[in-house]
């Protein structure tokens, strides 16, 4: 079931956030996203609109938007590979037909996700804080508008 996130889930939210990112992105050391914690606990996630994919009442995976940005997308380790990141992506996209995010180009798995999904690299840049290139994709097609013409 996907809800909104309740406060009280921000720890375990940040646990999902950091356990995939140390997993996902083996270029960077998983001491800078230690670092990140607590940011992400108390800036980016009240920032942001949160969803979570709960079952049995344990949270799975999350998505976080800020207006039409897709800012995380982050499923539990051992439950990757079971569709919640889809199904957390098909919810966000419901909320917001058009979607921008960023991705780190060495998530290559992240990057076919997103792009089976509809998106479409925009731009690429550099990232000082981990010193890694990512992807600014976007979701290239609107559900409401007729298919563009060639």
């Amino acid at each position: 079931m996907i809800r909104k996130a309740k406060d009280a889930e921000h720890e375990q939210m940040v646990s999902i956030w950091l356990a995939a990112s140390i997993e996902a992105h083996d270029g960077v050391e998983p001491g800078f996203w230690r670092s990140q914690r607590r940011d992400m606990k108390e800036k980016y996630l009240p920032s942001a609109e949160n969803w979570v994919y709960v079952r049995d009442q344990a949270v799975l995976g999350f998505c976080s938007l800020q207006q039409n940005v897709l800012a995380a997308l982050f499923v539990d380790p051992a439950h990757q590979g079971e569709g919640i990141g889809s199904l957390l992506l098909e919810h966000a996209k419901s909320i917001e037909s058009r979607l921008e995010l960023s991705v780190y180009s060495m998530n290559v798995r992240a990057v076919a996700f997103y792009e089976r999904h509809g998106f479409g690299v925009m731009d690429e840049r550099f990232d000082d804080m981990t010193g890694q290139w990512e992807k600014v994709m976007h979701l290239d097609h609107d559900p409401t508008e007729p298919p563009r013409q060639a």
